[in-house]
């Protein structure tokens, strides 16, 4: 028995019977005795009132500078009314993750302001008028005169926005606000002012308030986190430095102010641009109003043809106009309205005039990576989000043609096969819808530097496959299976299938027939060739990350028969399901290759023309006419590259995603006069076939990780990158990137291009130095005429200093040969693709200060070993994917 602390005893001394028990009781415990019976239960008691479930928010008044700085802001316009003159606007705003906002109130009043103004939200309205005389609808903006203060009178202006209302917080997320201005007195107001040229109060248009209108009220939630920048109680410049939030929300909201109710189909609507359509290449809007305007819905509410209001008409010169000066107004129209804007802003080299200058925006100089006739890309009015998006053929306007087709006069109907045009009335009379998407088919000749040489020549390129003059086919490869036979032969089982007025069939072979059947198909020439690509032993790597050989075959001249060398091979079918095998019996693919890849397509030079359609019909004055003596002419809807991995064989990493270049390409290799490999090499997967490590040319490497990288980043770049410059002032130093240059991800899988799977991490080792020189180079413009502005700066061009040679493999005898001095220069895998886009002297000594090499001897970088990963890893201190994709 145990004996308890005399502490515990004595407080229990009070029961005598339990301290006789504890003292004096030294026998061993007895049974247990009997359970006694159980008590009766007691009643239950009655339930408690359930509470009630606390809402979570997000407080923006008590965020911290660095909280606000991360904050994304979105929302919704649940309705809008007029109520007395003035706009009402009902809104709920949430974070990025739904959580509702409050606190969003913050207000400023400077010494001279009549009213406290919202410094992080700011409203407009507009209201939508219908066209008449054949012009379209047009957005018309009341908010077009300026808040007085103490010491300034109201005056008009262009399109601007409203904070000095009335905000109720509700407390839950949501919020009303009321508009200052009251937008049946706009025009009255307006009609009262004094104008001074060019200011001219006809250029505001008609602002008179139209309830059975539709009206659009936007909200631009935006500005600095409470005490920086001017965010301030009294507006003055707190010292600290403004801190942005990180994701700005534009919203809005169309409604019919006599029933205050949602616009429905029933109601006038404009609705032609969807931002999601934008972003497919700009990623997000980004820099424009301080990144504060994100959204084109919200942005045409102001971009209306009243920005022209206090201009004076453009200044011409003879060949467009006087840039110093600028413009805001041609023709009498604003250069600023949404569509005149967007389309110069993106017709841009293809503009006819020069010296374009709004606001700092250098219209001539943008470039664009598509066909700029692909209309359909930014607009359509097949996705919910724009049903009025086909209004670019169905509603043609002058300001909108005339932004791109900007040489027609209308006044004077110079360059209008229909003379002069005062009105809008006779656009879809003459042209009609049909007319303008015949004539808007993207359809280009053969890129310049082809016309001469070796390469196809003469014949018109399809720049949208869905998109195509009457008759033209599409033709489609069927890539089955790509297998190694028992002598190691590469074998091919495909098919052809042609698409022609929406009906699609597989393609059955004709059978050759000396001096009768010599194409393939009727009304075609050409063919595609297979491709293997591998990877052999180099540098001491045993199975390289990188493609470094190659071996291909025409499948015409296999066809035929004529095909000799490693070209040869045997073709066979159709089996019973239309397959055709053609087996490569001219090369063995070695036993110690890796990384086996077959693909079919890829063909564009002369003596092995791409597949090329002879029969298309005129498109307008445009002549798709074959000469077969010449090999000139015909039209080419190149199909889309197909691969794979040889079973049994280890895939290569991924990298990039066709699908994502085609975001801002539409077809690679196929746009206005910028066609390369004549559209037929159009697989971003597989352009390291070629493109590969031991690929050089002009001193700069030819690897797809290099110059890709080089020619996007070419606003990032402190040298210019002028590989393949056809002029010593055209060159891929002027490309002009269009969506956000460390959104990494715009063209790259995740995981790859920060080696953070498994594939790409494994790859680090493995991977090969790039090639940058061998040879001699020649810079002497007198010798070298045609070339010498393409050299790389990076080397010595005296003709006399020889760099040696690089690897080369031969796919006839299975060997990669390389100079045993090793004297070629090279750059390292991770630097060479870095160093694309941070080319600056500090980056590039960095770069060689930890272990990497950049246009240094083979043998010398072969000693070295990159470090970059130690730093740049996944999780580690400037991990590579934290630092490219932490844009705004």
């Amino acid at each position: 028995m145990q004996y308890r602390p005399l502490k515990q005893l004595c407080g229990l001394i009070a029961t005598a019977a339990v301290a006789l028990v504890l003292i004096g009781c030294n026998g061993k415990t007895g049974p247990a005795g009997a359970n006694g019976t159980n008590g009766t239960n007691g009643t239950n008691g009655t339930n408690g009132t359930n509470g009630t479930n606390a809402t979570i928010t997000v407080n923006a008044a008590q965020l911290t500078p660095e909280q606000w700085s991360q904050l994304t802001l979105k929302g919704s316009v649940t309705s809008a009314s007029v109520v007395n003159g003035k706009p009402v606007v009902n809104f709920t705003v949430t974070d990025g993750v739904g959580t509702p906002i409050v606190g969003l109130g913050f207000t400023s009043k400077t010494a001279s302001a009549l009213v406290p103004s919202y410094a992080n939200m700011s409203f407009s309205i507009a209201k939508l008028v219908p066209g008449t005389n054949g012009s379209p609808s047009k957005w018309v903006s009341y908010i077009v005169t300026t808040m007085p203060t103490s010491t300034t009178a109201v005056a008009a202006t262009r399109p601007s926005t409203d904070n000095t209302g009335t905000l109720v917080d509700n407390g839950n997320g949501s919020y009303k606000y009321t508009f200052y201005r009251d937008i049946t007195a706009i025009q009255t107001t307006l009609d009262g002012l004094t104008y001074t040229a060019p200011s001219a109060k006809a250029d505001l248009g008609d602002v008179t308030y139209q309830a059975a209108l539709t009206h659009r009220v936007t909200v631009q939630l935006s500005g600095n986190a409470r005490g920086t920048g001017s965010n301030t109680a009294d507006g003055s410049n707190s010292g600290v430095a403004g801190v942005p939030v990180l994701t700005p929300g534009n919203l809005w909201y169309d409604f019919v102010p006599s029933t205050g109710l949602a616009v429905t189909a029933a109601n006038e609507q404009r609705n032609i641009v969807d931002t999601s359509s934008c972003n497919t290449c700009h990623t997000k809007f980004n820099g424009f109003h301080g990144s504060t305007r994100i959204n084109a819905e919200y942005c045409v509410v102001c971009h209306t043809d009243q920005r022209k209001f206090g201009f004076a008409e453009a200044t011409t010169t003879a060949t467009g106009y006087d840039a110093t000066a600028g413009q805001r107004k041609i023709g009498g129209m604003a250069v600023g309205d949404f569509p005149a804007f967007i389309h110069r802003l993106h017709a841009g080299e293809e503009l006819k005039k020069d010296g374009y200058n709004y606001a700092g925006i250098l219209f001539n100089e943008t470039t664009y990576p598509q066909d700029l006739r692909n209309c359909s890309k930014c607009h359509t009015a097949s996705i919910a989000a724009t049903p009025q998006g086909d209004n670019w053929n169905t509603k043609p306007s002058r300001m909108a043609c005339g932004a791109c087709h900007d040489n027609i006069d209308w006044a004077a109907g110079t360059n209008h096969g229909g003379g002069a045009q005062t009105s809008d009335l006779n656009c879809t009379g003459c042209h009609g819808a049909a007319g303008i998407k015949l004539n808007h088919i993207p359809v280009s000749p053969m890129n310049p530097a082809f016309a001469t040489g070796a390469y196809t020549n003469g014949s018109y390129l399809a720049g949208d496959r869905n998109n195509l003059p009457p008759g033209a086919i599409k033709i489609d490869y069927d890539l089955k299976s790509v297998t190694l036979d028992a002598t190691r032969h590469p074998v091919f089982t495909f098919k052809f299938k042609q698409t022609l007025n929406g009906t699609t069939s597989d393609v059955v072979f004709n059978t050759f027939a000396a001096g009768t059947v010599t194409e393939m198909m009727n009304n075609f020439v050409g063919s595609p060739s297979v491709y293997m690509a591998f990877a052999v032993p180099q540098d001491g790597i045993a199975a390289p990350a990188d493609v470094n050989a190659t071996a291909s075959a025409y499948i015409k001249k296999v066809w035929n028969g004529t095909a000799t060398g490693t070209g040869a091979g045997t073709l066979t079918g159709p089996d019973a399901s239309g397959y055709y095998t053609l087996t490569m019996t001219g090369v063995a693919i070695p036993a110690n290759a890796t990384m086996l890849r077959g693909g079919i397509g890829y063909t564009y030079n002369k003596n092995s023309q791409s597949l090329t359609q002879t029969n298309v019909p005129n498109l307008g004055s445009t002549s798709f006419a074959y000469d077969p003596v010449t090999m000139l002419g015909g039209f080419s809807v190149p199909a889309p590259n197909k691969f794979m991995t040889v079973a049994g064989s280890t895939a290569r990493r991924n990298i990039v995603d066709t699908a994502k270049c085609n975001d801002c390409h539409k077809n690679l290799g196929v746009f206005t006069a910028s066609a390369y490999h004549a559209g037929e090499r159009n697989n971003a997967e597989s352009c390291h076939f070629c493109h590969n490590p031991n690929q050089t040319s002009s001193a700069w490497s030819a690897n797809a990780s290099t110059f890709l990288h080089g020619i996007h980043g070419a606003g990032k770049r402190t040298v210019p990158f002028n590989w393949h410059a056809p002029t010593p002032t055209d060159t891929f130093a002027k490309v002009t990137y269009p969506a956000i240059l460390n959104n990494c991800e715009a063209c790259h899988v995740p995981g790859s291009y920060d080696f953070s799977n498994s594939a790409n991490a494994a790859a680090i080792p493995n991977m090969l130095f790039s090639t940058v020189g061998k040879g001699t180079y020649n810079s002497d413009p007198t010798t070298n005429p045609t070339g010498y502005f393409s050299l790389s700066p990076y080397v010595v061009a005296d003709n006399v200093t020889n760099y040696g040679t690089g690897p080369s493999y031969n796919a006839a005898t299975g060997v990669l040969t390389q100079d045993v001095a090793k004297t070629n220069l090279v750059s390292s895998p991770i630097t060479a693709a870095c160093a694309s886009c941070h080319d600056s002297s500090t980056a590039v000594a960095h770069f060689r200060g930890n272990g990497g090499s950049f246009y240094e001897t083979r043998a010398n970088a072969l000693l070295k070993v990159e470090q970059c990963m130690v730093c740049h890893g996944s999780g580690r201190t400037a991990d590579i994917k934290a630092v490219h994709m932490n844009f705004r």
